[in-house]
Formats: C-alpha cells, sequence, structure tokens
C-alpha cells in the first residue's frame, strides 16, 4: 500500500515535547529513541524491528513502572505473577490436533497461516526483577493467544485493534505509542487497506478499546488449563457476547 512520508524530523518531534522540568540524561535518550521510534512504525507499520525496540525502550521507561505496579496490585493477575505461572505449551502439530473451534485448534490455525509457531517457554530469573521480567515475557508470549481469542486477525487493522485492546487492558505504555503510530498512519495513507478488505483502522482501535473495557483481565487467564476448550465457552467466560463481538468490524471473515 501506498504510504507518503511526512515532513517531521526527530528533532522536531523530541525538541516541542512540554517538559515541566529538564529531563534526565537518560530520559533524553529514551525520548529520543521512541520518538525515532514511532516515526518509523507511522511510516511503515510493517517495520517490525522499530515496533519491537519501540516496546523494549517504552518498558524501561517509569511510565511502564507504574503500569507494572498497577497489574501486580490487580487481585485476579497478583496470583500468576507470585508462582510465575506458566505451563509447557504444546507444538504446533498438537495445537491444529485439537478438536476444531477449540482455542488451541483456532491458536494453532493462526500461527499456522502467518509461517509462526508456538514461542519457546522462557527462563525467567528469580528475585524481584524476575517479576517484571515475567511480565513482559508473558505478554508477549501470549499476544497471538489474545489475536484467537479477540477475533483481531494479524492484518494492519486487526494489530491496530488489538492495540486498543491491550492498551485499554493494560496501561502499557509501548501499546499506547504503537496506537498512536497506527493512528499517525492511518492520517497519512493515502490508500484504502485492501490486506482488510477496507477495514479502518480507526473503527478496529475503537471496537479495542471497548473490547477490552469490556472483558475479564487477560493476562489473569492460564489459557495453558483450557486450549481444548471450545473457544466460544472462552469468550463468554471472559465476558465476549456473541452480541458484542457481532459488533466487530471483523466479525465476517475476520480471524475467529
Amino acid at each position: 500500500m501506498g504510504r507518503r512520508r511526512s515532513g517531521f524530523t526527530l528533532d522536531s518531534l523530541t525538541d516541542s515535547l512540554p517538559l515541566a522540568n529538564p529531563p534526565e540524561p537518560r530520559t533524553t535518550a529514551q525520548l529520543r529513541r521512541l520518538a525515532a521510534d514511532v516515526l518509523a512504525v507511522s511510516t511503515n507499520p510493517l517495520d517490525g524491528a522499530h515496533a519491537l525496540d519501540l516496546l523494549d525502550t517504552s518498558y524501561a521507561t517509569p511510565f511502564a513502572a507504574a503500569a507494572r505496579a498497577r497489574l501486580k496490585a490487580h487481585p485476579a493477575i497478583r496470583p500468576l505473577i507470585q508462582e510465575r505461572y506458566w505451563e509447557p505449551w504444546p507444538s504446533l502439530g498438537e495445537l491444529q490436533a485439537l478438536p476444531e473451534g477449540s482455542l488451541g485448534h483456532t491458536f494453532g490455525q493462526l500461527l499456522a497461516d502467518q509461517g509462526l509457531k508456538p514461542l519457546p517457554d522462557p527462563v525467567i530469573p528469580p528475585g524481584a526483577d524476575g517479576d517484571d521480567r515475567y511480565l513482559q515475557l508473558r505478554i508477549r508470549h501470549t499476544h497471538d493467544v489474545w489475536h484467537a481469542v479477540t477475533g483481531f486477525p494479524p492484518t494492519l487493522a486487526g494489530e491496530a485493534g488489538l492495540n486498543g485492546f491491550t492498551c485499554e487492558q493494560l496501561r502499557w505504555p509501548g501499546c499506547a505509542l504503537l496506537l498512536a503510530a497506527d493512528l499517525i498512519h492511518r492520517v497519512d495513507d493515502d490508500e484504502s487497506n485492501s490486506q482488510d478488505n477496507g477495514i479502518d483502522v480507526g473503527r478496529a482501535v475503537a471496537f479495542g478499546l471497548e473490547l477490552g473495557a469490556s472483558a475479564a483481565p487477560f493476562l489473569a487467564q492460564r489459557w495453558e488449563q483450557g486450549w481444548q476448550r471450545p473457544l466460544q465457552d472462552w469468550r463468554e467466560a471472559l465476558g465476549l457476547s456473541p452480541s458484542l463481538m457481532a459488533r466487530s468490524p471483523f466479525a465476517k471473515g475476520g480471524a475467529g
């Protein structure tokens, strides 16, 4: 799809940020790096390297620390963090062999369609730092599970919708910045998104925010104990009713 480059420069983006007090050098470096990442992803939403760098860099900011503190205090999420909950994940073949319509089968098909396979189980360090690492890895590893459950396909508009969902559920600064990049690109994009049959990114984001506000905390779910469970059962248990899901811009022909 056609993408026009805007006239913004990195210096114009960072120098115009209103700061109440002179920032520490590290904060200045973080802002410049994040601004560069946002500019790159706004220009090309398929730029995975800058998107991952944006997520990693934002994770070291005070905003991410505040978000982590909020998640650690959540009564439904706290037990998983305390026990560092993780069970071995099935292979791609094992997922695809599960009953059609189950969470595991849907997740496996989504991965196979992208030429992917489940990420390897992580190694999480002990101590307080391990809590932060656990949150980062848990969110990253379950990203495609969230795609399967929410019905957002792994397309430009689908990723934007899931970014909206994740922002509402986690208040994650990295996802907020990706969401900003999605909407900036929408302003600068002069062609319809054929990959999503013309589905507007703004509509996807709006539905993602609504869905995130309506659903139970996805981060509190022990997905590993329910791969065989029907996807529809999962959705209803999480507050994603058929009537709500029917309003999704991806309801006709989307994933799930």
